[in-house]
């Protein structure tokens, strides 16, 4: 019985060293992978501040080309990319300066093409420059001129509507009904409109 025993002990002893000795063979192995870890920066260059404000300089270059590249791909979702048939217009090309827009002193060419009244006074049929003025009390007034002459003067009324017109200047006539036309006037300040009472 004693016997029987320790054939185990040394049985299990056996298998037990086979087990252990090549664990700690293997970690005595790895441990001299770390041997010349002092050693290891041994050979390196030193780098000075120009060089390093170089290698700075080129990854902050890098990283602006990114973002250009990054906002053109933006620029192209949103215009839905190529060119445009326009050249202007193009993701690539610069957008011009507007010029600054000016009042209009000298007035709006309009032709009548009947006689109108005003204030019982017929306005003979012509070509007029018509300029709109403002009073002290807001009140909007259209001027007719022939050369220098003030030949009429009609009150008008302010509005927000731009009549769908091109230009932020323009003067128009347009008939209205038997009696009256409607003149609509438009400059930078406002645009206006009045109903004027025309003869044959």
């Amino acid at each position: 019985m004693l016997n029987n025993i320790s054939m185990k002990k040394a049985f299990l002893f056996i298998i037990l060293s086979f087990l252990i000795f090549p664990c700690l063979s293997y970690a005595d192995d790895g441990w001299e992978e770390f041997s010349g870890v002092d050693r290891a920066w041994d050979g390196q260059k030193s780098v000075t501040n120009k060089e390093f404000e170089e290698a700075i300089d080129a990854l902050e270059g890098n990283k602006k080309k990114k973002e250009e590249k990054q906002r053109k791909k933006l620029i192209k979702k949103i215009g839905g990319g190529g060119t445009s048939l326009h050249p202007d217009l193009s993701p690539d090309s610069n957008i011009q300066e507007l010029n600054q827009l000016s009042k209009n002193e000298d007035g709006t060419l309009l032709n009548v093409p009947v006689n109108l009244v005003i204030d019982g006074n017929t306005l003979e049929k012509g070509f007029y420059n018509v300029i709109a003025q403002k009073d002290e009390q807001g009140d909007i007034y259209l001027l007719f001129y022939q050369a220098h002459f003030l030949k009429g003067k009609v009150k008008a009324q302010k509005t927000d509507d731009d009549y769908g017109e091109e230009y932020i200047d323009f003067v128009k006539l347009m008939p209205y009904d038997n009696n009256f036309v409607k003149i609509i006037f438009g400059s930078l300040d406002f645009n206006a409109y009045t109903f004027v009472r025309f003869v044959n």
